[in-house]
């Protein structure tokens, strides 16, 4: 039967012991009516196949792609059109979910049918071997709507993101042409269509930040430079002063985010 969700999770080289995490923290779901597909965007090492072809006898929901190795992009529409549900979620290889994760965002889903993508609340680690395991507060979640706030920066993070897959067909994806950044281009495609995201309060992600991660290494001015990029191509599409003040806002923050870079430098 077909699942209620479907988690696309892609791996490039990715140390076994977060890739174990991550695929672990997705099968250990409150919410079971769902399948994990893994795409292996490139070559896994032998530790990693061990573990996948394990974790495939043990649980028919995990299933496996070996597409060689055809980039992030790519390998991310791979896995959606390979995701039989009608929401998708997405959970980076090196990330974690809290055992809630989805029963909380499924459930938003379904007391709000005008939401088109939901992300979360997230914490931050620089530990490679750290868990998604916290206590939530009571209570129930509250979900705010992003709007044009996506127009000044990207308050969702990938690894919490669950979508109705007919609008990610409907805006076509993945942008396969783009290098980094895939995520908010996404998140503006959809915004830009009119539909509705929502950013649920509740922490239910893990978020790994390492010097081996693509985003990293891009450096900050880079990173600034590309969310700036994404950021006016979309303020172009308005009209009279909220055109002109979006744009002042985008190069403040572009500004902002360069002196400050180059001050850290200095202090280092």
């Amino acid at each position: 039967s077909t699942p209620a969700a479907s988690v696309v999770v892609t791996t490039y080289a990715t140390p076994t012991p977060m890739l174990t995490i991550s695929i672990d923290s997705l099968l250990a779901q409150t919410f079971t009516d769902l399948e994990v597909v893994v795409v292996v965007d490139g070559d896994l090492c032998d530790e990693s196949e061990r573990y996948l072809a394990a974790a495939q006898l043990d649980d028919p929901r995990l299933v496996v792609l070996r597409p060689g190795r055809v980039g992030r992009a790519r390998a991310l529409n791979i896995g959606l059109d390979a995701a039989q549900a009608p929401l998708v979620a997405i959970q980076d290889a090196d990330d974690a979910s809290h055992p809630r994760r989805l029963e909380i965002e499924v459930a938003a889903f379904r007391s709000m049918p005008e939401l088109a993508l939901l992300g979360t609340g997230f914490k931050i680690s620089s530990g490679l071997t750290d868990t998604a395991s916290w206590s939530l507060p009571d209570g129930q979640p509250k979900v705010r709507l992003v709007g044009r706030a996506l127009l000044r920066s990207n308050p969702v993070v990938h690894s919490s993101v669950l979508a109705r897959r007919s609008v990610l067909e409907m805006v076509g994806g993945y942008d396969e042409s783009r290098t980094a950044q895939f995520d908010y281009d996404l998140l503006l495609r959809v915004s830009s269509a009119g539909l509705v995201i929502g950013l649920c309060d509740s922490t239910l992600v893990l978020h790994r930040r390492h010097p081996g991660q693509y985003f990293e290494r891009l450096g900050p001015i880079r990173r600034a430079l590309g969310s700036y990029q994404l950021q006016t191509s979309y303020i172009s599409t308005l009209e009279g002063p909220e055109r002109l003040g979006y744009r002042a806002i985008a190069a403040g923050r572009l500004a902002y985010q360069v002196a400050r870079s180059v001050a850290n430098r200095f202090r280092s």
